[in-house]
């Protein structure tokens, strides 16, 4: 198997399951928050696995944002354990009905004036799609939205077009878009495990920039797709930002874990510090996450 650009390891355990892209020194969990595929909640497990792989292979192993119950774990067994921005998290139990109450009382009346705007125009969604085609109106976003222009479209980051490329493909994440006419504007990647929703990725086409179109996806999207499906939780996935603080219920801790080599482990533990601080300092003066790499 191969993910963005990287071949895949992938531990197998009576405790569970992790897989590990493979850069040759170090091995980095696919998955974040809770990176261990058995069942909910076993913190311990991640432990001894990460632990065992370490050992068997040499290699330093990486889990990046991590929750916070499992990086404790993690660190009483001996790992290096450094905090990371919280995840943000909605309470999906009624199906979304109060998303769009709360970014109201939370935003400004600009918030409905962009959401007229989109409605006005006849922006269309279209839920849940999947395959090559979905993917390249993905792509075809991702190329013309702020991303690319500094260095953070899928294309320009390791190989991830490859590997969302693949998941799509596959159906095993599913894109939503805005649409303008045939042109898609905006989209949203998802994945969902049980009755617990990612939203991996969203990013809009500059051009449009004025509808606010992850504002639309993230609240009139998501309902129309995810209502009455059996959700419980919608993962935002990722540090705290203008958007994530409109629609938030809470927001849980998680951290990075790394065994493996000290000077390496203390040398990533800077590179993430870095980007974070800038990312908090963009979110503190109110601006959004391109403002972060400027």
């Amino acid at each position: 198997m191969h993910a963005a650009g990287h071949r895949v390891v992938v531990a197998l355990a009576p405790d569970g399951i992790v897989a590990f892209t493979d850069e040759g020194a170090v091995l980095t969990a696919v998955c974040t928050d809770e990176p261990v595929l058995t069942e909910h909640g076993q913190t311990e497990r991640l432990a001894r696995l990460v632990t065992a792989v370490h050992r068997a292979t040499g290699a330093s192993v990486y889990l990046p944002l991590v929750a916070a119950a499992h990086a404790e774990c993690c660190a009483r067994a001996g790992c290096t354990v450094w905090r990371r921005p919280p995840n943000s998290l909605i309470d999906w139990s009624r199906d979304g009905a109060d998303l769009w109450e709360r970014a109201l009382a939370r935003g400004s009346s600009q918030l409905r004036r962009k959401r007229r705007l989109v409605e006005r125009d006849g922006l269309t969604l279209r839920p849940g799609t999947s395959g090559a085609g979905a993917f390249a109106h993905v792509l075809a976003v991702d190329d013309r939205s702020w991303k690319a222009r500094q260095g953070q479209s899928m294309r320009l980051r390791g190989g991830q077009d490859a590997l969302y490329g693949r998941l799509v493909g596959t159906g095993e994440v599913t894109a939503a878009l805005l649409l303008d006419g045939e042109r898609p504007v905006a989209f949203r990647l998802d994945a969902r495990v049980g009755d617990r929703l990612t939203s991996l990725k969203w990013s809009y086409d500059e051009d449009y920039r004025r509808y606010s179109p992850g504002l639309y996806l993230l609240t009139e999207g998501l309902r129309q797709e995810w209502a009455g499906r059996g959700v419980r939780t919608v993962d935002l996935h990722g540090s705290p930002d203008a958007l994530k603080d409109l629609l938030h219920s809470e927001r849980v801790p998680r951290a990075d874990v790394w065994c493996g080599a000290a000077d390496r482990a203390a040398l990533r533990a800077r590179e993430r510090a870095d980007l974070d601080a800038r990312v908090a300092r963009a979110h503190e003066a109110g601006k959004g996450l391109r403002h972060a790499f400027d």
